[in-house]
């Protein structure tokens, strides 16, 4: 009997105690979220446990409605940083719906070295593609497929030229007298272009080519490339896209350097995803020097390796995603010719003798590297190159078909990274 009242009154006793700490709690919360008194050093852990249901709440609503420009990170990822020499690159980003960020980061250390805030007047999925880094520390950019163009801004955010006369996408590149050279369009629809086809017309997207004064921002070139397929008898090529309304997709304008025995200096090599063809044009006289056609599919990125090679970032995919398009397995699985696995790589052409080979093509095969659309890679030095799985949002670093780095770029939302956007290595930074 006295047992059982003792525990009794001790369940009573907790139970007041109890209580009154709730009550004393409860007040407190008033007198903190209300009167906005402050009770020294136990008001901000107030303040975070009343708050924390309301932030858990934000967090999950944030989570529920990330735009496209978030990558969701797999619980599984395992970073890699085996670099034993500074990388810097230059991202561009999501911080809000209002405002992008473009950074210069040393990957080596993770480190941010440098920071521009953008404001972003446009969709929260609008993206800043392929910022570009000048000598002075100016910075060159601009919104993918958006009437902003793009514009120079100096290192205090200040703008020093606009160019709005024309829509940009994809690729930026300098050419040797530092002027720029961009995937461009006329307008942002998609009626530029015409053709009949029998007794029916035929609308599509058409793409350009500009040239731009990186002093000044003005236009010193612009030219359909529907113009320049017309004008050197290359326009069946319209016909053998799969894709009737964007049959051509320009998404790379690379300029030679200089001259060499195969190119010369101010010629352009354009990459077209969607007859997944290179085109060397000369700009100066009008002329398509040649047509590069192949062991790549939906490719982007033109790169110079040496004077006689050039290299391009094979995404290795279809122009459309297969998806319900495939046929139905058999249920006789016997009978199938299996073909094997693609993915991802680079593959070089010799214009010595008009040969191509592959680089990287066992790294990318046992770490899966693989996007669809976009995606780039870049030499850091004649044994390393850097590459961009873009739609992952996955960084590589590889040095004789070793992975020595990577990573994603992480977010501000727990469990999921930035999506890149043509991320830019800089050789000798300062």
């Amino acid at each position: 009997m006295f047992i059982m009242l003792k525990k009794t009154l001790t369940i009573f006793s907790v139970l007041v105690i109890s209580l009154f700490f709730l009550s004393f709690y409860g007040w407190v919360v008033k007198e903190i979220s209300v009167n906005k008194q402050k009770y020294g050093f136990i008001t901000e852990p107030i303040k975070f446990m009343y708050t924390f249901p309301d932030m858990f709440k934000q967090s999950v609503e944030e989570v529920k409605k990330l735009p496209g420009t978030f990558v969701k990170t797999p619980k599984n990822f395992k970073p890699i940083n085996k670099l034993d020499q500074d990388v810097y690159a230059l991202f561009s980003y999501s911080e809000s719906d209002k405002v992008r960020a473009i950074i210069v980061k040393n990957l080596r250390n993770d480190s941010v070295v440098r920071k521009w805030t953008i404001a972003n007047n446009h969709a929260n999925i609008a993206r800043i593609i392929h910022a570009m880094l000048l000598p002075d520390g100016s910075l060159v950019y601009g919104y993918a497929y958006k009437w902003s163009g793009i514009k120079r801004i100096d290192t205090a955010g200040n703008v020093i030229w606009e160019q709005k006369n024309a829509v940009f996408h994809h690729s930026k590149e300098f050419d040797k007298d530092g002027n720029i050279w961009a995937s461009t369009a006329k307008t942002n629809g998609m009626t530029t272009g015409m053709y009949k086809l029998h007794k029916q017309t035929v609308f599509y997207h058409d793409q350009t080519i500009t040239k731009i004064d990186a002093e000044t921002g003005k236009i010193l070139f612009n030219k359909s490339v529907s113009e320049i397929l017309k004008e050197n008898n290359l326009e069946y090529y319209l016909l053998k896209s799969p894709d009737v309304i964007d049959p051509l997709h320009l998404n790379d304008v690379e300029p030679a350097l200089k001259t060499t025995e195969y190119y010369e200096e101010g010629d352009v090599f354009m990459s077209f995803r969607h007859i997944s063809a290179i085109i060397h044009y000369r700009p100066s006289t009008n002329k398509v020097i040649n047509v590069i056609e192949g062991p790549f599919v939906s490719q982007h990125d033109v790169d110079f390796l040496n004077d006689h090679t050039i290299a391009v970032f094979n995404n290795n995919n279809y122009v459309r995603r297969a998806g319900k398009h495939t046929r139905k397995p058999p249920k006789d699985t016997s009978a199938l010719t299996i073909v094997g696995d693609f993915y991802s790589n680079i593959v070089t052409y010799d214009f010595r003798d008009e040969s191509y080979s592959f680089i990287g093509d066992s790294i990318f095969r046992a770490n899966k590297i693989f996007t669809y659309t976009e995606g780039l890679f870049e030499f850091i030095d004649d044994s390393t190159y850097f590459v961009e799985e873009q739609n992952s949002g996955v960084m590589w670093v590889i040095r004789d078909n070793e992975v020595i780095y990577k990573n994603v770029l992480k977010s501000q939302h727990e469990g999921y990274h930035h999506l890149l956007n043509w991320t830019r290595i800089i050789k000798n930074y300062d």
